[in-house]
């Protein structure tokens, strides 16, 4: 995918995912073709594969354009509490999930909610006030954990209809992250 900071090539990337949000509403990912996702969005196939690798990748860029990167996570004042930390990653993406529940929907209903984990992963493992003093080995199996556990209650958010409320997420994702389920 290409991550550079031409704003036409970026112009060229928003439209090819904008494009890819409007065909999903219309018809399933796998009957999607690179050609119909060219011409929706106006760009030519040598412009697409300059910019992406695959459909899935023009996913990806759409929810990265959509935050999933930690820039949802506001830190606390102090830093280095765990707990202050915990929280506001749990609140972040509860809202995420609110925000994007068109995006998380239609990944859900098309059965490619795998990209959802992969960016939750990636977006914990980079955040740099995610467990700073662990081991990167223990850390990464962390990020793994939790990007799990968030595109699970993601799942069964849009499975559900999308009406569970940010306060309900948070409090779902920090229970259930801490092992205080009850």
């Amino acid at each position: 995918m290409y991550c550079g900071s031409n704003k036409t090539a970026l112009q060229s990337q928003r439209q090819i995912a904008e494009a890819m949000m409007t065909l999903l509403e219309e018809k399933p990912f796998d009957k999607i073709t690179i050609s119909e996702l060219c011409k929706t969005a106006g760009i030519s196939r040598q412009t697409f594969y300059s910019l992406f690798t695959s459909r899935e990748n023009v996913i990806v860029f759409a929810l990265r354009e959509n935050c999933c990167d930690g820039r949802d996570v506001s830190l606390p004042q102090d830093h280095r509490d765990p707990e202050s930390i915990f929280q506001s990653i749990c609140r972040g993406y509860s809202e995420y999930m609110l925000r994007n529940r068109s995006i998380i929907k239609l990944l859900v209903d098309n059965h490619i909610d795998y990209l959802l984990y992969n960016s939750f992963f990636e977006s914990i493992h980079e955040c740099e006030c995610f467990l700073p003093s662990t081991p990167s080995c223990r850390r990464t199996y962390a990020a793994a954990f939790y990007a799990s556990g968030i595109a699970g209650v993601a799942r069964v958010y849009a499975k559900e209809g999308c009406t569970t409320t940010a306060d309900d997420l948070q409090e779902i994702l920090a229970s259930l992250l801490s092992g205080k389920m009850q």
